[in-house]
């Protein structure tokens, strides 16, 4: 298998040299083709070299690294690290479109981990769809984006808006939509609460979280919830209080 051509994008000359020594030491199967030190200079270096992968800075001096992917034109046909100091809402669009990432400083064990992913994905020849997707999310309001559904052979992306549900059954995780279709994710409940969290849902109970969109009422006795697909979802007392009062507020 050749190496995978990369591209190191930060407007720290120390991060990028840290990060170089990283891969040399740790991913003899990337090759690191250049560098560049602004989002402009980046586009201009993509265009020439169409590398497999990049190793994306968000927050850089001129342009965030998500408004440099927006400005670039052509298909997207390589793979994408995003690099950050900054555990953010930014980062939450790239989960929800399964598109890896590493927080400064660097752990050596995460590196290998995204970059073994990265050489799995990697096709020259095909789009990335998850990149595709996360542009997309980004002109979007939080209840049109998308999500990556990951299945055993192939990703699907779902909007936000159709989803119901989600139940917890070990490390899988059950989706329900509203077009009366679901999936079994090999996922576990928290991932999803930490993409969801800005998009109108809820914990309500260890193993569900719900869609505020898709309540049909609330039960009387505040034990459970019906939701529009007429399942019922329990409320544990943990999280009673602050359920209620969300819904009180109008499910907001």
């Amino acid at each position: 298998m050749e190496n995978i051509k990369a591209i190191l994008i930060d407007d720290e000359s120390k991060s990028r040299s840290n990060l170089r020594q990283l891969l040399l030491e740790n991913c003899r199967n990337i090759d690191v083709v250049a560098e560049a030190g602004s989002a402009i200079e980046a586009i201009r270096i993509i265009g020439e070299l169409s590398p497999d992968l990049l190793f994306l800075d968000i927050e850089m001096g001129d342009i965030s690294g998500f408004d440099m992917l927006k400005l670039l034109t052509g298909k997207k046909n390589f793979q994408v690290i995003f690099v950050t100091a900054f555990d953010q809402y930014r980062l939450q669009i790239a989960k929800a479109c399964a598109i890896d990432y590493l927080l400064k400083p660097i752990n050596t064990l995460e590196l290998s981990n995204v970059v073994k992913k990265a050489t799995v994905q990697n096709n020259p020849k095909r789009e990335n769809k998850r990149l595709k997707e996360l542009i997309s999310n980004l002109d979007k309001p939080n209840d049109e984006q998308n999500i990556a559904i990951i299945l055993f052979d192939e990703i699907e992306f779902v909007s936000v808006s159709k989803i119901i549900r989600l139940e917890a059954d070990v490390n899988y995780t059950h989706i329900y939509l509203d077009t009366n279709k679901q999936y079994q994710v090999y996922k576990t409940l928290k991932e999803y609460q930490d993409m969801l969290e800005n998009h109108n849902f809820i914990r309500t109970h260890q193993s569900h979280i719900i869609n505020f969109n898709k309540i049909n009422y609330l039960k009387s006795n505040n034990e459970y919830i019906v939701m529009d697909d007429n399942s019922r979802v329990p409320i544990s007392r943990q999280k009673k209080d602050e359920v209620l009062l969300k819904i009180r507020n109008g499910k907001s």
